[in-house]
């Protein structure tokens, strides 16, 4: 990657240690809500102790975007070390305020071209982005380049998962209660899409065994056998889930970019523990 270029991405980003060892993307913070407790994941929060705090809170926490001064502050301290190009690639702008706030933030930044580009996905889907953007510069492509790429894959990059209960999506309103009562007693195991901006409900299915061979079946019917994908198998406090899913992902496809990751607490607030999915492009939506 040029020195002199950066890729900021979305807080509520998914990503492996792998991939953030290699490519180093900055974070917009964002923030988790425990009651009066404001915490923000990997600063002073770690996955396992959202997990356990999940766990033990009586009342679900809610989520927060980035303030505008954070931004300012991430994209100035940046300037300072000396980058002069920022691509910074935030969650669908339908999901968080995010979007607005980063650029707003970069019209208040001197000293540098900050480019904001609204990823129209999620979790790892921000972060598959983020990757090939980041490669593109590392093997020499401009900054022009690299922009226009993310703006190519926005919307590009498919995410389905399989979520253990409906206990969290009724917490956020995206079910009733008399739904997500008659769904636990039912062990409805609903199969979401991330779609045009939204999540939408593809499928339920009675039992977690179900769910998965009827996510695999999705999965088949969007992407042809042998196609190369780039690939991130994801989970929320199951990571045997995701590699079981992954190991059935390499398999069958060609998996030109392939890692799993646990899709960390501003996803796992919304969707609760347990959800297994998988988020993919196709090679040629890379493409111009």
């Amino acid at each position: 990657m040029s020195e002199r270029s950066v890729i900021v991405i979305d807080g509520s980003s998914a990503m492996s240690d792998e991939v953030q060892r290699e490519f180093r993307f900055r974070l917009l913070p964002i923030h988790v809500l425990f009651g009066d407790e404001d915490f923000t994941p990997g600063v002073n929060l770690t996955t396992a102790e959202y997990y356990e705090k999940l766990a033990a809170s009586k009342k679900p926490p809610t989520t927060a975007a980035p303030s505008l001064g954070e931004c300012v502050e991430i994209y100035q301290s940046l300037v300072r070390e000396g980058f002069r190009s920022i691509l910074v690639i935030t969650v669908i702008n339908e999901a968080s305020v995010t979007h607005t706030v980063a650029k707003t933030a970069a019209q208040q930044v001197d000293g540098a071209r900050i480019e904001v580009v609204d990823s129209r996905t999620t979790a790892g889907g921000i972060t598959l982005i983020a990757t090939a953007c980041a490669r593109a510069l590392r093997n020499g492509g401009t900054f022009d380049e690299a922009v226009a790429l993310a703006r190519r894959l926005a919307g590009k990059v498919q995410i389905l998962a399989l979520i253990d209960t409906l206990e969290y999506l009724r917490r956020g309103g995206r079910v009733s209660g008399a739904q997500a009562a008659f769904g636990a007693l039912l062990s409805i195991k609903p199969i979401v899409e991330v779609k045009d901006g939204d999540r939408v409900l593809v499928d339920r299915v009675r039992t977690r065994e179900r769910g998965v061979e009827r996510l695999k079946q999705l999965i088949e019917e969007r992407v042809p056998a042998g196609s190369r994908i780039h690939a991130c198998a994801m989970h929320t406090n199951h990571p045997e889930r995701a590699h079981l899913l992954g190991e059935w992902v390499q398999e069958r496809f060609h998996c030109v970019e392939y890692w799993v990751a646990e899709a960390g607490p501003i996803i796992g607030t919304h969707t609760g523990p347990g959800v297994a999915g998988l988020c993919w492009y196709r090679e040629e939506d890379a493409r111009a």
